[in-house]
């Protein structure tokens, strides 16, 4: 617990705001592995001081977030305080959040382990099938209380497979044609993913919004918001893709706070 509590005080003091403040589009990791909230509106961002140390993953659903040190998962609110953290095996996470924002789930690759954020802790969560997927996972979805979503991919396709929390349910799967990796899943179960001309949004109902975008050859994404997703490429080159319907847009991250 020092050690986590140690990276949240790195920025003592960052959240004394003056009276009128852009507003928060969410949180952000900059060139340096240090997360920042992102203030501002869409194509005029400004970075704020950063909350936290190096980590290695992060996500935030505009109510809640979680990050990932090398040994520890964390969750913060929307001021950027740390509301408790656990240790968890070395490596990158995959964050997923209710369609609310309110819970969350983190899949540890290293450890093939699952864990849950209640709103008020963390918890393991048992994983039906979880032990026997046999392929890269992807991206992960928190649909339901008593379900978990994993992507993954088998060759060239993209699979979804729905499995149940705890005892019983029964397990699901099926092929998402054209959708390519990396991908992201959104709180409300739409899909980012890059195409060969930038960026589609693919909606539950399957129409799509493509997004002409110059991309780096290698990216990830990670939720910044509820309607926003922070695309990082090799180096410093970091963007925002706007998800909101019908204010779709791909925006480019200062590289440092101003």
């Amino acid at each position: 617990m020092k050690k986590i509590t140690a990276l949240f005080l790195v920025s003592t003091g960052a959240w004394a705001q003056p009276a009128i403040a852009p507003p928060l589009l969410g949180f952000v990791e900059d060139a340096t592995s240090l997360l920042r909230p992102a203030y501002g509106l869409a194509g005029n961002f400004i970075l704020g001081a950063a909350i936290s140390g190096k980590i290695v993953s992060a996500a935030y659903s505009g109510s809640v977030g979680l990050l990932k040190t090398d040994s520890s998962l964390a969750a913060f609110d929307s001021h950027g305080r740390l509301l408790a953290s656990m240790h968890v095996a070395a490596g990158p996470a995959l964050f997923a959040f209710s369609p609310g924002g309110t819970a969350a789930l983190a899949y540890i690759a290293s450890s093939t382990t699952l864990v849950e954020w209640r709103g008020n802790a963390f918890a393991p969560v048992s994983l039906n099938y979880l032990n026997s997927i046999d392929a890269p996972v992807l991206a992960i979805a928190f649909p339901t209380a008593f379900e978990a979503s994993l992507i993954v991919q088998r060759r060239e396709t993209v699979w979804q497979l729905e499995l149940p929390i705890g005892a019983g349910g029964t397990f699901s799967q099926n092929a998402l044609a054209g959708v390519n990796a990396p991908l992201l899943v959104l709180p409300s179960a739409g899909l980012v993913y890059r195409d060969a001309g930038g960026i589609v949004i693919r909606r539950t109902d399957g129409s799509e919004v493509h997004i002409a975008a110059s991309l780096p050859a290698i990216i990830s994404m990670q939720q910044m918001n509820q309607d926003w997703v922070q695309l990082t490429g090799l180096g410093s080159a970091r963007f925002a893709i706007r998800t909101t319907a019908g204010r779709e847009g791909f925006y480019r991250l200062p590289e440092q706070a101003k």
